[in-house]
């Protein structure tokens, strides 16, 4: 049976060239953005899947209750609380506590590598079977100053030398002696690493002032993270409720910060962490769950799309194939073997598909790993004999699904009906289930085409818009820990260096910094967004002041600060001026002059409306040197390279335009990528609409070649007999336009209302859109129609 079945399928394949080819383009092309999404989702799935009783492990995260009504939930915990867990409750195996303050450049003879990691429990080498190349997990962490490091950073710090027993350093934490080298991880893991050391060390660097307090902080819910691996048999809910009880107790008495009320805690499955939900202070670069999902449906559509054109032309075929069936079923076939038959037509053919896509697959990768999120979640995009037979597989079922309709419609013709010719698989009188397909193919074309031009909107407007600051000729390097006022003087003696300024963080960008001021002293605090800088800065920016002045003296702007518009509301200022020289208050204790006051302006990227703003000044906050320059771009940069080493031998200089900066942060948040996928999609939806078209166009003309060449000898005109041919088809995708474009406005509006500065969808959006498909569907069909109208009456009645 197969080998019939096998024989049919290739025959029938030659005998249609041109619909079997349309059909191989829409499957194959729609298999490969398939077969790209289940590579990244079995990469994501496998994610520390190499652990032992992985099913009994869970991470405690920490869910933020805040005044406002709003949770956030967090990946970290306080690191007591590991402490709690492992003293009161018998129902735990084994808890690990983490911190992630483990940072800093390693150094060893000469050698000077950054490096972060965690300090960890010794438990955590028991609960987590990374394996050892050098060393044993059971002695490797007992001593505060021991150290492991994985082979990538034994590679960078010791070359081929063996580093067992070695002593480096790590700055601002001391020497650390190596006592176990970790082998190549047998998977994937959210712990991204290049060092552990020992808790242990914590109350040491505490004593010393080297670190906050860490270890008995139960306020610090950011910096630490638990594990716990549960007994067998017990309860989720039974912990849970007793990480509640633990809340309730700890917190009671507590001040907590002031933008909180209270703190939950929540067991998470390790085998849920990764791929899962989005949190604050999440581990590794594990893709988020909701963004596999928004990548599968995308795929989803496609193969949809492209299934429709199979079962489309099948059914449209199904005339030509009727008396083969009917001959089959008069000689005894059944109903069931007609319908495996044209069922293993259907999966044969989605196999040879398979084969082209895998091709197409190899065309896209590179283009993949060049996006953001190729490097922001670690995608590897590597095969294995899992991955190909995951493949074969999908291949199968898409030849499934996409022949289980026309199989089911064939295999019902009844023997003597079809000798005599085969009608329309119909839903109802007046609608035939092919033009549902098409029509539905034509929605989702307006639908994706719509978006990815309101999106671009978006993108053009974000990248033009006026931030209220100055970002010309302006160059960002940033210090790597190096002290500005020693750095400030070299730089401003650069050859066409303007001014050199200072500043905390990345104005403009995802970077942060805030902290909790109020205006007197009985009032409640309330966190505002700050930034530490310098007097050059602020000119560099060339802010607006609506009263006072710049920072002056050093010593005295110490005391000072200056606030924005926004910042006057919520201290309850009538004006500017009458803010200028009031004193407001950071935390409970430390006072501030205002003594300037600058107009608003964007100082976070625009899904942000503008807040109150503080400027601090403190050059040891300072950790980026802002170059004012007049000369051209490439000379400034050079000219900083080559004095960076001696500002800093031991790293590489890092430097970026304002203007690229903050451009780069859209990019670092998947902006760009979104813009990428959705339009790549909307390509290939388009083009599948289009090859649908195209094959129902041409068997339309085909089937109704006699009737035209009979319409033009009784003196039908050439458009007249194009306009009969395509009216059909223009109506179903004005249908198409009709549903498509509110769906289109409504997913549209959803995605910009991220952004607290977005454009409006106008009718003009809508409009180039659906002119767009339009276009293109006249043109597809109009490829067929107007050649068969134009030909010859003669040869038309002549047509077999």
């Amino acid at each position: 049976m197969i080998k019939s079945i096998l024989i049919a399928s290739l025959r029938n394949l030659l005998r249609n060239r041109t619909f079997s080819l349309i059909n191989l383009i829409g499957l194959s092309i729609s298999m490969s953005l398939s077969l790209l999404i289940i590579i990244m989702v079995r990469e994501q799935y496998t994610y520390d899947n190499f652990h032992e009783d992985s099913e009994f492990i869970y991470r405690v995260n920490t869910r933020a209750l805040r005044k406002s009504g709003e949770t956030e939930p967090y990946a970290s915990s306080p690191m007591p609380l590991g402490t709690a867990l492992k003293e009161n409750y018998t129902f735990i195996d084994e808890v690990v506590s983490l911190n992630s303050r483990l940072r800093g450049d390693v150094k060893y003879e000469g050698t000077t590598v950054p490096a972060s990691g965690f300090f960890v429990d010794p438990s955590f080498l028991r609960v987590f079977n990374f394996p050892f190349a050098k060393g044993s997990p059971s002695t490797a962490l007992l001593q505060p100053n021991d150290l492991v490091l994985s082979q990538a950073s034994v590679k960078k710090i010791f070359g081929d030398a063996d580093p067992m027993g070695k002593s480096i350093e790590i700055t601002g934490l001391g020497e650390f002696i190596v006592k176990g080298v970790l082998a190549d991880l047998p998977g994937r893991t959210h712990f991204d690493f290049d060092m552990l050391a020992s808790t242990t060390l914590l109350p040491v660097l505490e004593k010393e002032g080297t670190i906050s307090n860490q270890t008995e902080n139960w306020n610090n819910y950011y910096s630490g993270y638990n594990y716990i691996k549960l007994k067998r048999g017990v309860s989720t809910l039974e912990v849970n409720n007793a990480l509640q009880d633990i809340a309730k107790e700890t917190y009671a008495n507590l001040a907590l910060e002031v933008r909180d009320k209270g703190y939950e805690f929540y067991l998470h499955p390790l085998s849920e962490i990764t791929p899962g939900p989005i949190l604050s202070n999440q581990l590794g670069k594990g893709m988020p769950e909701f963004l596999l999902i928004f990548l599968g449906v995308l795929a989803g559509l496609v193969m949809v799309m492209a299934c429709f054109n199979y079962t489309n032309l099948m059914i449209a075929k199904s005339l030509t194939r009727a008396r083969e069936i009917g001959v089959r079923k008069i000689n005894g076939a059944t109903r069931i073997q007609v319908f495996m038959q044209f069922v293993g037509e259907s999966v044969i053919f989605a196999i040879l598909c398979l084969g082209a896509s895998y091709l197409m697959l190899q065309w896209m990768k590179p283009g993949v790993m060049q996006l953001h999120i190729a490097d922001e979640f670690t995608i590897a995009l590597l095969e294995d004999g899992v991955v190909y037979a995951v493949f074969f597989v999908f291949a199968v079922l898409i030849g499934v699904l996409a022949g289980l309709i026309p199989s089911l419609y064939l295999s019902s013709f009844q023997p003597l009906k079809v000798l005599k010719g085969a009608g329309d698989l119909k839903v109802s009188s007046r609608l035939t289930f092919r033009k549902i397909l098409i029509t539905t193919q034509f929605t989702l074309s307006v639908i994706f085409v719509i978006v990815v031009i309101v999106i671009n909107s978006q993108v053009r407007y974000v990248l033009a818009a006026d931030y209220g600051f100055n970002q010309d000729r302006l160059m960002n390097l940033f210090l790597q820990g190096n002290d500005y006022n020693k750095v400030q003087p070299i730089l401003s003696r650069l050859a066409g260096v303007e001014q050199v300024g200072g500043v905390s963080h990345s104005l403009g960008t995802w970077a942060d910094g805030s902290d909790d001021y109020k205006r007197n002293a009985e009032d409640e605090l309330f966190e505002m967004r700050d930034f530490y800088v310098d007097p050059n800065y602020i000119s560099n920016l060339q802010l607006e002041f609506l009263a006072g002045k710049n920072f002056q003296d050093a010593d005295a702007s110490r005391g000072h600060v200056i606030l924005n518009q926004k910042a006057l509301v919520s201290f309850g200022f009538s004006d500017a001026r009458d803010a200028i020289g009031q004193n407001i208050y950071v935390g409970d204790t430390t006072l501030l002059t205002v003594i300037g006051v600058v107009k608003d302006f964007h100082f976070r990227p625009l899904n942000y409306q503008i807040g109150p703003l503080a400027f601090r000044y403190d050059p040891s906050q300072l950790s980026i040197a802002t170059i004012s320059y007049n000369g051209d771009q490439a000379d400034i940069e050079q000219a900083i390279a080559d004095v960076w080493p001696t500002i800093d031998a031991d790293h590489p200089v890092e430097m970026s335009t304002m203007e690229n900066e903050i451009d780069n942060a859209y990019i670092a948040s998947g902006f760009s990528d979104v813009i990428t996928i959705i339009s790549y999609v909307a390509f290939l939806a388009v083009t599948i609409a289009c090859l649908g078209m195209l094959g129902m166009a041409m068997y339309t003309t085909q089937t109704r070649i006699k009737e035209i060449g009979l319409r033009k000898a009784l003196g039908a005109s050439v458009s007249g007999a194009v306009f009969l041919l395509s009216r059909s088809f223009l109506f179903l995708i004005g249908i198409g336009v009709l549903i498509g474009t509110p769906i289109a406005f409504f997913l549209s509006d959803l995605f910009i209302s991220n952004y607290a500065y977005r454009v409006s969808i106008t009718p003009w959006m809508l409009l180039s859109g659906i002119g767009l498909l339009v276009v293109l569907g006249a043109i597809t069909i109009s490829s067929q129609t107007i050649a068969a109208a134009r030909r010859s009456p003669v040869k038309s009645l002549r047509h077999e």
